[in-house]
């Protein structure tokens, strides 16, 4: 399974992990580019080998990080987050993480999520930004900001499609592609909003010239 896991990852900077709720975030399995997007090899963060996975989130964002993370166990919904990993080589990397506490029989057993890499998405937010504060002469930049966007959608949709197609194949093997594929459907869906978004406030502008 974790080789079909590491090909489904090969094209993109991004892991699967399930975790114990406690204070270091203790790994149990992770699967995906963990080399790729932090520079660690998996085998030194299982179980807390090497290094802790809740000590790599940045001193400004493990607060706000563990206490969306605690607030999402105590409602059972799920999380969604930015934030700021401790990459190998001492620089911070920003990823994005969407996960969800499990419960068996009434009882949490375990957390499981998905991590991708957010440097593009933090990237393009703040160019974003800096061209939205510019005249409306830079409206065709923002339209080229959502040709990225659109280009990021489609490789999470096919990332999706063979995720589901690996779950299939698996039958019950295969429930955690299925997880997968639903994460990965996720943030395509959320970067499709973005796009449209923006496309709106370019025609607004157009229109009314405001």
């Amino acid at each position: 399974m974790s080789d079909v896991l590491d090909s489904l990852f090969s094209n993109i900077e991004a892991f699967g992990y399930r975790c114990l709720h406690d204070s270091d975030h203790t790994l149990q399995v992770i699967e995906g580019g963990v080399k790729e997007l932090l520079g660690y090899d998996a085998a030194d963060l299982i179980g807390n080998r090497l290094h802790a996975f809740g000590d790599l989130a940045h001193p400004e964002d493990k607060q706000r990080l563990f206490e969306a993370v605690d607030l999402a166990v105590e409602k059972r919904g799920p999380w969604d987050l930015a934030y700021r990993l401790l990459h190998e080589d001492g620089s911070y990397v920003w990823v994005r993480e969407r996960g969800a506490a499990v419960f068996e029989k009434g009882t949490l057993t375990h957390l499981q999520g998905l991590i991708v890499s957010a440097t593009e998405e933090m990237s393009l937010r703040t160019e974003l930004e800096t061209i939205l504060q510019q005249s409306r002469e830079s409206n065709s930049e923002i339209i080229g900001l959502t040709g990225k966007i659109t280009g990021s959608i489609r490789q999470l949709t096919m990332l999706s499609i063979n995720a589901r197609i690996e779950a299939a194949r698996s039958g019950d093997a295969g429930r955690g592609f299925a997880v997968v594929a639903e994460e990965m459907k996720k943030l395509a869906d959320q970067n499709a909003e973005w796009a449209y978004v923006i496309s709106e406030k370019v025609s607004h502008v157009q229109k009314h010239g405001q």
